[in-house]
């Protein structure tokens, strides 16, 4: 049976409901949240929505910020104030101005508190390009209109939206590197097909044909690599037979997917 990697351990925010959500705007949240992190299948990135405490409300997101880190809670938070339902979008909030930025004038001073308003589903990418360093707040809020060095009060004239991305093309976008055993894929050295890649590899391998469209899979000529055993999250070792290999397949958005199971301390 095809093997899919187990998506363990995907990365939490918490995020703070600064005003009262509808059903229906609560349920337009978490639709738009989850087209973003290309939930169920590839999720990315997951959100803890929670009532903000009474002391968060009508206070400067600074002042959140310096209560989340007198509470140990010091990495990024997701807040959600009138902007979702005006603009479908939210603030991520991550760290105050450091001394190194300051003086090389990304920054006017370390009261500058690090935060963007974007669209809720470009959230998900948005973060895994600050996770890796891919990009940086004050980047994509300079993309925003904001003035540089960022001033302590800045005030953000555009929402950020990965300049337009349409993440509905992003989810149909999404790979995967999964294990079939002998018999369930073909092998092929026609090299009309090898010379689709470079450097011209010795053979290129799919799944059988039909076996790919059962599981939620976009089936294509890859470049197969040996199996090897991995170790899943109970802490045991999943093994495969000698001539397993692994392929990059690209994951079927539109395959009717169990539905998204939002965490369990999550409104």
């Amino acid at each position: 049976m095809v093997f899919f990697p187990p998506n363990d351990n995907i990365p939490r925010l918490n995020a703070y409901l600064l005003k009262d959500l509808s059903d229906d705007e609560l349920k337009a949240f978490k639709k738009a949240f989850e087209i973003g992190t290309c939930a169920p299948f590839s999720t990315k990135l997951e959100l803890v929505i929670q009532k903000a405490p009474e002391d968060y409300l009508n206070r400067p997101h600074s002042y959140i910020r310096i209560k989340e880190d007198e509470a140990g809670r010091t990495g990024p938070f997701v807040l959600v104030d009138e902007q979702v339902t005006s603009k479908g979008a939210v603030w991520y909030v991550d760290h105050f101005a450091e001394q190194d930025e300051v003086d090389d004038g990304v920054a006017e001073s370390t009261a500058v508190l690090w935060k963007i308003l974007l669209k809720t589903e470009c959230l998900p990418i948005t973060w895994v390009n600050y996770d890796i360093a891919n990009m940086s707040i004050q980047e994509d809020l300079d993309n925003c209109g904001v003035e540089s060095p960022t001033p302590e009060n800045f005030e953000q004239p555009e929402v950020w939206d990965i300049d337009g991305m349409d993440m509905e093309q992003e989810r149909h976008r999404q790979d995967t590197w999964i294990t079939a055993e002998p018999g369930e894929f073909e092998e092929s050295t026609d090299e009309e097909l090898r010379k689709n890649f470079s450097p011209m590899p010795d053979k290129v391998a799919r799944l059988k044909e039909g076996l790919a469209e059962e599981v939620g899979l976009v089936n294509r000529w890859t470049i197969p690599s040996k199996a090897r055993s991995r170790k899943m999250p109970d802490g045991t070792t999943k093994g495969f037979p000698e001539g397993s290999v692994v392929l990059q397949l690209r994951l079927n958005a539109d395959f009717p997917w169990p539905a998204y199971k939002w965490p369990e301390e999550s409104l």
